[in-house]
């Protein structure tokens, strides 16, 4: 059975792979520059709460949309890595990573608008 894609879905998606982001962000912050055992349980303890809350946005997700747009809209986290890279840890955003952000941002385009063909 095919799903419609709408918007509250998409953002309802977006929303999830941005708190993904965040907990992918945290278990970074754990480990970095020099912690101490409470900076780096608080942190994992903090990435832990936003996968659980990922995975209850997950699963309302898959209740609306099928698995293969949701999922091909996973790519959008390396976006957001890189946006905290930058803003969080001041790594440095060199042209490759924009040219496979962009190719990535092309690819899920593509998917999503073949996704709306196919349920014409």
């Amino acid at each position: 059975m095919k799903k419609k894609i709408d918007i509250k879905s998409i953002i309802l998606l977006e929303i999830a792979f941005f708190i993904y982001s965040l907990s992918s962000m945290f278990s970074k912050k754990a480990m970095y520059g020099n912690p101490t055992i409470t900076h780096i349980i608080t942190f994992y303890l903090l990435s832990l709460f936003m996968l659980g809350i990922y995975a209850i946005i997950w699963q309302q997700v898959l209740k609306r949309l099928d698995l293969s747009v949701a999922f091909a809209n996973k790519g959008i986290t390396i976006i957001w890595g890189i946006l905290w890279g930058m803003l969080i840890f001041n790594e440095n955003v060199t042209p490759g990573m924009i040219i496979g952000a962009i190719i990535v941002i092309i690819g899920i385009v593509i998917m999503m608008r073949s996704k709306e063909e196919q349920s014409d």
